[in-house]
């Protein structure tokens, strides 16, 4: 179970509270953004523009990384406390907590290389999964690194004979899309080909995580909210079944 861009019920989402929050609740494994700074570091954000989270009409890669606090994280529109942190802020303080599912929105060779470096400097190989929608990209790090964990995203009903296309080198460990494109034809290609425990859907809540549970998908991406109260109140959530 990864809480989405960490626990955003009082913290804005993609900060260092929000996955705190979210280690606080018992999540063992947390899904985050990623982009750059014009400085070329990695930062927890999700949109290429710093309007609805920042109050900023300029992208997040034209932000210098030492500029970054003096626009504080936004929140329903609100200023809050928060503000946008460095990867390595969040590797430093939870590499031996979290597993971590890095939503590349960037997806240059060079992008990939350093993610992979930061991989390997912490020592989080075993706990980090490379998750991106160009398949390229992840094509790209399974053949350089193939001891890199990847998601290749966007792998919904109806693109199941892509799959045959991959080539046995270049697959990725895990396939990853929405729940809402998930479908019974779906579910039984994944049960054939022995890729049900190797799916990740994201869009998962309350109205759906039954009917997900139901399919037999165990790898979620939770949109968590005060309504999963009952599933932190007693259940812990143990470390998902993608990095064990």
């Amino acid at each position: 179970m990864f809480a989405h861009r960490g626990v955003t019920t009082a913290f804005p989402e993609n900060s260092l509270e929000s996955v705190g929050d979210a280690v606080k609740q018992g999540f063992t494994a947390v899904e985050f953004d990623l982009r750059k700074t014009a400085s070329g570091d990695f930062v927890l954000f999700h949109d290429a523009d710093c309007y609805r989270m920042l109050g900023k009409h300029q992208n997040i890669s034209e932000i210098n990384t030492g500029e970054l606090g003096n626009y504080p994280l936004l929140m329903d529109g609100k200023p809050t406390s928060c503000y946008v942190p460095l990867l390595e802020e969040v590797l430093n303080r939870h590499r031996d907590t979290i597993v971590f599912y890095f939503d590349m929105k960037l997806n240059s060779f060079r992008d990939a290389d350093q993610i992979v470096q930061i991989i390997r400097k912490y020592g989080i190989e075993k706990t980090a999964i490379v998750a991106s929608a160009d398949a390229f990209f992840i094509f790209y790090v399974e053949y350089r690194y193939g001891s890199i964990i990847t998601a290749l995203e966007g792998f919904n009903a109806g693109k199941e004979w892509t799959y045959n296309l991959i080539p046995r080198k270049l697959k990725p460990d895990y396939l990853s899309g929405f729940i809402g494109k998930v479908n019974d034809n779906h579910i039984q290609w994944l049960r054939r080909r022995g890729l049900l425990s190797r799916r990740i859907v994201y869009g998962v809540d309350s109205t759906n995580i039954d009917q997900a549970r139901e399919s037999g998908l165990v790898n979620m991406i939770l949109d968590h909210h005060p309504a999963f109260g009952y599933l932190t109140g007693g259940e812990r959530f143990r470390q998902s079944p993608a990095v064990q």
